[in-house]
């Protein structure tokens, strides 16, 4: 259901965009067609998630190469495709920024991570040293998006709130993540369904977080600023 909420609410902004013109039909066909993509994607990380492949290749990939799936995808179409390009412009220049900022607040659910941490049913600290960051970032969604409806928060605010977002997911889970892999209770985050988070959901958000700080410098490009 969550992975289905993610999908629809971009979904829901290329749709917006389309609507108001902001992108042409060529360009919502192309943020379709990578969405179509993630989703194939998702499948395939589903299917293997229910024959245990995840787990089972773990001690022969050093890496947490799923996550690594859905951004080689998006690199590779946004540098060989002009029309995504300028499409994720579009989309990132017309969204409202409060609902890019409140999408962000879902990464409250960090705290079931955290809460399983606690009980003692995940071993790893991982999901203290990367979930407890990712909440209070979710936290401060909803605080953010608050203000922004009140037009109390600058663009520079945001673009560098929306970068925090990106290198709370990247630093403590890239950065060591030998540390991680030879970590015994890091076997939870290749176990179904939690494999989904770095598959699919993670990627997304933290490709929305640079979306819209692209989309805010866009504008303040365009307002001479």
């Amino acid at each position: 259901m969550f992975v289905a909420f993610v999908i629809v609410f971009c979904i829901a902004i290329t749709h917006k965009a389309r609507s108001d013109e902001s992108i042409n039909a060529a360009e919502a066909r192309s943020v379709y067609i990578l969405l179509l993509t993630f989703l194939v994607w998702t499948l395939i990380a589903v299917g293997m998630g229910f024959r245990g492949t995840h787990v089972a290749l773990m001690p022969h990939v050093s890496l947490l190469w799923q996550a690594f799936v859905p951004v080689i995808l998006s690199i590779a179409a946004f540098f060989f495709s002009g029309t995504l390009r300028s499409g994720l412009r579009g989309i990132a220049s017309s969204t409202p920024g409060h609902w890019f900022i409140f999408f962000q607040a879902l990464r409250i659910g960090a705290l079931g991570g955290i809460m399983k941490g606690i009980r003692g049913e995940v071993t790893s600290r991982f999901v203290f040293w990367v979930g407890i960051p990712d909440f209070l970032f979710g936290l401060s969604a909803l605080v953010l998006g608050w203000l922004l409806l009140r037009k109390a928060v600058g663009s520079r605010f945001l673009i560098a709130w929306n970068l925090v977002g990106f290198a709370l997911i990247i630093l403590p889970t890239f950065v060591p993540m030998i540390y991680w892999m030879n970590d015994p209770g890091f076997v939870f985050i290749f176990e179904f369904p939690t494999i989904l988070a770095p598959s699919i959901v993670v990627p997304i958000f933290i490709f929305l977080n640079l979306l819209h700080a692209w989309g805010i410098h866009v504008i303040e490009k365009n307002n001479g600023g």
